[in-house]
């Protein structure tokens, strides 16, 4: 299996949809400045049959270097395991002859793609990865919000729902300039439980331009009590990059009625899957966060960390 270098643009233009959004080249062109090195690897035998991007810091390969998931893209679903045995041989055999002391992955979780990701999963554990950590991330099937859903959920969830309900809030979509009003609410959150925000509002705006992204807001009359910002990364699926309410208005159940809503509007816009993030932290759960997704109907997949030392 031969390896090629490539350009952004190159890669873009072999993998036109990639599974998610964070391996295309557009989106690591983004955050190249960031790390010595981004290398955009395309694996050929007669055809092209994967593609894999690599940010190099301090001699180790990540996959991903600035997002939450990489791992490889494949071209046609029709892809064999011992063409991915190869491509990943081919890996070890260039990262080695570069002195590169070792891989970083994180596949993102399976229902991104299910059977090319379980193909893959299996030919890394053979080929000597390593599981460093294992995310516990949580996922909602809009499929799932129907007329029983509050039937379905948990208790607390669903009385929670019910009061959030009772006090006359309001759920608000805003264009991207008016954004700020929600990254606003959640770096107040995040500042006040000591968390501030990795990224600044310059640095969202300029993902944008990559990435399709929505803002949210929830309201007690006229003021802001809650926001979400959600990735577009498929098709087919979000991701709620942030979220959070305001302390100070904890009575009103907030985060109950924007998950409620969120659900409500995404399948009303046809998305299947609203990825809502991991709730572990080097496989240590927020118990509290892990709670309150699993009680308001979220499925749970896992989020691997793989490491392949090298020399």
């Amino acid at each position: 299996m031969e390896i090629l270098e490539v350009t952004p643009e190159i890669f873009d233009a072999t993998f036109p949809n990639p599974n998610q959004i964070f391996n295309s080249g557009a989106f690591s062109k983004l955050n190249e400045s960031r790390f010595e090195k981004v290398h955009y690897l395309i694996f050929k035998d007669s055809k092209i049959r994967l593609g894999l991007i690599l940010g190099l810091k301090e001699q180790l390969l990540l996959s991903p270097f600035s997002a939450t998931f990489g791992g490889f893209e494949n071209v046609s679903d029709d892809i064999k395991l011992y063409q991915i045995d190869a491509a990943i041989q081919s890996l070890f055999d260039w990262a080695s002859a570069k002195q590169y002391v070792g891989i970083r992955i994180i596949p993102p979780p399976a229902f991104y793609h299910e059977d090319f990701f379980a193909k893959v999963m299996n030919c890394f554990y053979r080929s000597g990865f390593e599981t460093k950590n294992m995310e516990l991330n949580y996922h909602f099937q809009t499929a799932n919000l129907t007329e029983n859903y509050e039937q379905d959920i948990w208790y607390n969830a669903k009385k929670n729902l019910k009061k959030a309900n009772s006090f006359g809030l309001t759920f608000e979509k805003l264009n991207a300039i008016d954004g700020k009003a929600a990254y606003d609410v959640i770096a107040q959150n995040r500042s006040e439980r000591g968390f501030p925000l990795r990224m600044t509002w310059e640095q969202l705006v300029n993902t944008n331009s990559v990435i399709p992204m929505d803002f949210f807001l929830a309201k007690k009359d006229n003021n802001s009590i809650g926001a979400a910002i959600v990735y577009h990364l498929t098709s087919s699926i979000v991701r709620v990059i942030y979220w959070g309410d305001l302390p100070e208005y904890s009575e009103y159940k907030t985060m109950n009625f924007l998950s409620y809503n969120l659900f409500k509007y995404y399948k009303e816009q046809g998305i299947k899957i609203l990825d809502i993030g991991h709730s572990t932290e080097d496989s240590v759960p927020n118990n509290g966060l892990c709670e309150f997704k699993e009680s308001i109907g979220c499925s749970i997949s896992l989020l691997y960390e793989l490491y392949k030392k090298l020399n």
